[in-house]
This record gives structure tokens, C-alpha cells and sequence, in this order.
């Protein structure tokens, strides 16, 4: 067996095993993942328009 098939065989397994550990997350779960990505949307949105307002001001004058 090849080097490059080796490499493929590993990758292959890898994947199986994370495959066969994932589940699929309850309601609870996913509305808490949900609520969650977007507080840190809004928060990372906020500070971009805080950075960029300051920038407008800044190079107004």
C-alpha cells in the first residue's frame, strides 16, 4: 500500500469515528447553540459598527 493510500485509509477511519460519536442535540440544546451564535453575531456586529462609526467621525472633521 502507497503512502498516499495509507494517508486516505486514516483519513477515512478519523471520519468513521467521529461519525459514529456525533448525535444529533436535543431541543433544549439546539435552541441554547441557537441563542447563543446569535448574541455573539450581534456582539461582533456591534463592535464592527462601533469601530467603524468611530472611524467616520475621526476622519470627518
Amino acid at each position: 500500500m502507497s503512502f498516499a493510500q495509507s494517508k486516505v485509509r486514516e483519513y477515512l477511519v478519523a471520519w468513521r469515528r467521529i461519525l459514529t460519536l456525533a448525535r444529533k442535540p436535543d431541543d433544549e440544546e439546539y435552541s441554547l447553540l441557537l441563542k447563543l451564535n446569535l448574541l455573539g453575531f450581534t456582539v461582533i456586529g456591534g463592535i464592527g459598527y462601533l469601530i467603524h462609526l468611530g472611524y467616520v467621525i475621526l476622519t470627518s472633521g
